[in-house]
C-alpha cells in the first residue's frame, strides 16, 4: 500500500490515471446507486490525472548523466547563446531551454482546435505484460469529445473500460465490466476526462537534459527530434528511475506531435519496465459524432 500511494502521489505530478476500484454486481438498488456515485467520484479523480500515468515509486537507479556537449539543463533559464538558433518557443539547437514556454506553446497550438490524442502505457516484468492501458480523446469543436479508456493484462484491471461522450446537449458514459455487465451513466454521475491540452508534456520536457538530434519531415513541416541526455533530475517526476530514455517530435510552433519514454523502476518490491507514448494527430480535422450506443440510450 505504501508503494501504491507513492505511485498515485507522483502520478499526480504528471496528471495521469492509476488506482484500483471494483463494483460488485447484484446488490439492491440503493447499494448500486451508492457504488455508482463512488465509482464516478473515483473516475473523476483518476481522469483528471493525465494520460499515461507514470506509476513511479521511490527507487534508486544508476546515474547515467552523460558529459555531452551541445545539451542544456532542464532548469536553465539562460538565454540561448549566439551560436544557437531558436527552433521553437523554448527550444534551440542546444535542446530545451525553457520547458514551461515550450509546454505553453504546445497548449496554444491546440487551443480552439480539433485534434485526436492517443496515449499508451505498458508495464512488463521479466517479459510478462502486467498491465496495458490505452486512451483516446477525440476533441471536437466547443465542448464536444469522445474519450475511451481501455485496459488489459495479467493484473486485475484498475478501473473498468469506459467511453464518455459529450456534445452540446448530452453527457453520457458507457462502462463495461469483465463479467459482461454494461452500465450507462448520465450527466449527474458521468466522469469528466481530462481535456487539458498539456498532455503531460511539461514533465517529460523538464525531466532531464535534452538535445536536438535531427529533423523529420512530415506533411511538408519540419519536426525537430528532441532526445533525453542522461538521468532525470532529482526534482523531476522520474527521479530515481533506471535507464530513462525520452524522444519527442516538436514542431516550429511548439506543438509536441508525439513523445515516447521508457524506464525501469520497482513496484511493490518487483522490478518493472514501463513504456509510455503520446500522439497528437488530425489537428483541425477531428470530427466528433455520437456513437451508435448513445443514440440507442437516448431513444
Amino acid at each position: 500500500m505504501r508503494n501504491f500511494w507513492a505511485e498515485v502521489r507522483v502520478s499526480a505530478m504528471r496528471l495521469k490515471v492509476c488506482i484500483s476500484t471494483k463494483v460488485k454486481y447484484g446488490r439492491d438498488w440503493m447499494n448500486q446507486m451508492m457504488k455508482r456515485k463512488f465509482l464516478s467520484a473515483v473516475l473523476l479523480f483518476l481522469l483528471v490525472l493525465s494520460a499515461g500515468c507514470s506509476g513511479l515509486t521511490d527507487t534508486s537507479g544508476a546515474d547515467t548523466t552523460a558529459n555531452t556537449p551541445n545539451t542544456t539543463s532542464y532548469s536553465s533559464e539562460e538565454p540561448a547563446s549566439e551560436n544557437t538558433s531558436k527552433l521553437a518557443p523554448g527550444l534551440t539547437e542546444a535542446g530545451v531551454t525553457d520547458a514551461w514556454a515550450l509546454a505553453q506553446a504546445h497548449r496554444d497550438s491546440l487551443d480552439n482546435a480539433t485534434y485526436t490524442e492517443r496515449s499508451h502505457r505498458s508495464v512488463h516484468t521479466n517479459g510478462t505484460l502486467l498491465r496495458n492501458v490505452s486512451t483516446t480523446l477525440k476533441r471536437g469543436h466547443g465542448e464536444r469529445y469522445i474519450y475511451e479508456f481501455r485496459t488489459y493484462g495479467t493484473e486485475d484491471a484498475p478501473i473498468p473500460n469506459l467511453t464518455v461522450f459529450r456534445n452540446d446537449s448530452t453527457l453520457v458514459q458507457r462502462t463495461s465490466y469483465d463479467n459482461g455487465t454494461v452500465e450507462y451513466t448520465g450527466p449527474e454521475n458521468a466522469a469528466t476526462p481530462q481535456t487539458d491540452q498539456y498532455g503531460g508534456v511539461y514533465s517529460i520536457l523538464s525531466a532531464s537534459n535534452t538535445t536536438v538530434s535531427g529533423t523529420v519531415e512530415r506533411n511538408s513541416t519540419t519536426l525537430y527530434h528532441v532526445t533525453s541526455v542522461g538521468a532525470p533530475s532529482e526534482s523531476s517526476a522520474y527521479a530515481g528511475v533506471a535507464n530513462y530514455e525520452m524522444s519527442a517530435l516538436v514542431g516550429p510552433d511548439g506543438l509536441i506531435h508525439e513523445y515516447d519514454i521508457s524506464y525501469g523502476t520497482t513496484r511493490d518490491g518487483q522490478e518493472v519496465n514501463i513504456a509510455e507514448n503520446l500522439r497528437f494527430t488530425n489537428l483541425g480535422e477531428t470530427a466528433v459524432q455520437p456513437p451508435k450506443w448513445v443514440v440507442e440510450v437516448e431513444q
